[in-house]
């Protein structure tokens, strides 16, 4: 039998965009998207264990990206998911204020 497998695939989900005023640390540009990466363990090429599990702010445009803690990533991820919905237009911008003004993301 013929065993296939391999570890340091990753995969990428974007949560949502930040600005540099949403941010109580230093983000590597003006906007950021709130992204964790997991790299997996995988066998004939299907995602089968988690290995790791990293957090950043990362600049779409040029893939610059800074490392931050599971702890800073929690505490922005409500912020991130909000400005999700007001970029699409799932919100109003009076919601969106009203919803900000209850997440306490500092």
């Amino acid at each position: 039998m013929i065993f296939i497998f391999d570890w340091g695939h990753e995969t990428r989900k974007v949560i949502g965009p930040l600005s540099q005023d949403d941010l109580y640390i230093k983000a590597p540009s003006g906007f950021v998207d709130l992204v964790y990466i997991k790299s997996w363990f995988r066998v004939f090429f299907i995602p089968t264990i988690p290995t790791a599990t990293r957090y950043f702010l990362i600049v779409a445009e040029n893939n610059q990206r800074r490392e931050i803690s599971k702890a800073d990533f929690e505490k922005l991820k409500p912020l991130a998911e909000l400005n999700v919905l007001v970029v699409n237009d799932d919100i109003s911008e009076e919601e969106y204020s009203e919803r900000r003004s209850k997440i306490n993301h500092y």
